[in-house]
């Protein structure tokens, strides 16, 4: 069975018999030819484990550091000097009684000599016992200070939790909102067949967000899933116009890397919405998950109209949809870098012919992956 020591007293411990060995030294150094060094080296060290934790046991009883910082600089110089005083005291009676003090000096504790001597000896002592009390409160100082700096880390992080769930909260119903508007744009139409399908469809696609709205990660194989379902969902709203390939690395095994939930699919419905809905014929949507080197490669690619038009139709035509998700995904994806230090990266280029027109737009994210 192995005994546990604290670092507080490992540190008495090691302190005081390094001190007492420094001490004896010193003796031995300066009166090669005194006797007695070895046993005043050890009981200096047992009075003073004894004194300086007497002293913390004070500390800790009248709560001092508890106190405001002026006040705790006064109660500490203040019971430094009382035990420094009673220290030297004590010390140097029991060297006296026990014959361990030199004979040259007081060996009667209540004479005058010898309160002489403990005076002159005070000094000393007090010092040590000054040293042993800035090191504690430097100690004790040190540790609130890493306990306070914990304390907002940990409060940090809660708050950045508390705001990504936030945004998640944001991202589900604005997600749903858009699905239902397409059941109810089909049935408007009268195209009840296909509103059923599509609704069969929706209610898979609610139960996985569902599944997955209190995660703050999923696999990348549960994010791909939800995002063939939403594809599939506005394939079978628009028709001819709107078709879309998943490409995935054999080589990637997508079900042990974790994502934040949602963070591909606002891309996709940016790209239906804003590059291939304006264009008459439609076009494409492709999702590759490729690997290179240690990053995993999220990429949604289209063939539509690009984002410069995109932008001057949003400016020019009051459009009834609203890309809220992506600046959201943006955003829940800073924070996702923050509390799990991934940095994780998005990177949107233009695509152009080889006339220099706009040929569509590519999102890749990148996820750092050992």
């Amino acid at each position: 069975m192995k005994i546990k020591i604290s670092a507080y007293w490992k540190c008495q411990l090691i302190g005081w018999n390094v001190f007492a060995f420094f001490l004896y030294l010193v003796n031995i150094l300066t009166n090669p030819h005194g006797s007695g060094f070895f046993i005043r080296a050890i009981v200096t060290a047992f009075f003073g484990i004894i004194f300086s934790h007497s002293l913390r046991i004070t500390i800790k009883l009248f709560k001092i550091f508890q106190k405001s910082f002026a006040f705790q600089i006064f109660y500490l110089s203040l019971l430094s000097a009382i035990w420094a005083f009673l220290g030297t005291s004590l010390f140097l009676w029991v060297l006296t009684i026990t014959g361990i003090q030199q004979s040259t000096n007081p060996q009667n504790p209540l004479t005058d000599e010898f309160f002489g001597f403990t005076i002159y000896a005070f000094y000393q002592i007090s010092i040590i016992t000054v040293s042993w009390t800035a090191i504690y409160f430097l100690v004790h100082y040190i540790r609130q200070i890493r306990k306070v700096e914990q304390q907002r880390a940990s409060l940090t992080i809660k708050l950045i939790e508390t705001e990504a769930q936030a945004l998640r909260a944001q991202m589900n119903p604005h997600f749903i909102f858009n699905c239902l508007n397409s059941i109810k744009s089909l049935m408007q139409q009268n195209d009840n067949e296909k509103a059923i399908t599509y609704l069969i469809t929706f209610s898979k696609l609610i139960r996985t967000i569902f599944q997955n709205s209190d995660k703050r990660e999923i696999t990348l194989f549960d994010e791909i899933e939800t995002c063939r379902l939403y594809t599939e969902l506005e394939s079978m709203r628009f028709g001819n116009k709107l078709f879309y390939t998943f490409n995935i690395e054999d080589s990637i095994d997508v079900k042990s890397i974790m994502v934040p939930a949602l963070i591909l699919q606002p891309f996709i419905e940016n790209a239906i919405w804003h590059g291939l809905m304006p264009k008459e014929e439609g076009g494409t949507i492709q999702v590759i998950i490729a690997k290179k080197d240690n990053q995993i490669a999220c990429i949604v690619e289209d063939d539509g109209i690009g984002r410069k038009l995109s932008s001057q139709n949003k400016a020019n035509v009051s459009t009834t949809h609203q890309s809220k998700g992506l600046k959201l995904t943006q955003t829940r994806l800073e924070l996702n870098n923050a509390l799990t230090q991934r940095n994780a990266v998005v990177e949107i280029s233009d695509k152009t012919t080889e006339g220099g027109q706009p040929a569509g737009t590519k999102v890749t994210l990148v996820f750092p992956h050992e």
